[in-house]
């Protein structure tokens, strides 16, 4: 009967580590587990021109394209973090911001900010929120693969207007 015991809980340690590895130790919790390496991810690219209200290219514009995320850590608290890139418009006011989301949450923060000081004229900062409404990907065919795109051309105002 001991030996039969043994056998039964060594058989089921066994079967035990293997779904841990197959990842279903955590298919049944209650709580959202944070991905983690090979899960799938699409990139969502913002591309566009800076220029002035009258038409004028500003080079030089720092441009952040941003997504926050929460993760439950209890039941009463988040863990949050900010997956973020940024970029500098060349000198004909050209940028491309571009960020890898495994959530297809597909609306992003979008933040023109002069930072070159007083080397060229001053403009305002601009904030803005663009959505992916059914964006197009290349190279899939879900929000899971791929990539999507879209262009977003700014007028940013003179400073003091």
């Amino acid at each position: 009967m001991k030996m039969k015991k043994f056998t039964l809980k060594k058989y089921n340690l066994f079967i035990a580590f293997l779904l841990t590895i197959l990842g279903f130790g955590t298919a049944c919790s209650k709580e959202e587990v944070s991905p983690g390496y090979g899960t799938p991810s699409a990139g969502f690219r913002i591309y566009g021109k800076v220029t002035s209200e009258d038409g004028v290219r500003i080079p030089a514009i720092k441009v952040i394209m941003s997504a926050d995320y929460s993760y439950p850590i209890s039941d009463t608290s988040f863990a949050t973090y900010t997956n973020s890139d940024t970029s500098i418009a060349d000198y004909y006011g050209n940028y491309q911001v571009r960020l890898m989301d495994d959530r297809g949450k597909m609306d992003y923060n979008l933040k023109f900010e002069d930072t070159d000081g007083l080397a060229l004229k001053s403009y305002q900062t601009k904030d803005t929120i663009i959505k992916f409404v059914d964006p197009k990907f290349e190279n899939g065919g879900a929000w899971y693969v791929g990539e999507a795109s879209k262009e977003v051309n700014i007028k940013l105002k003179k400073e003091g207007e």
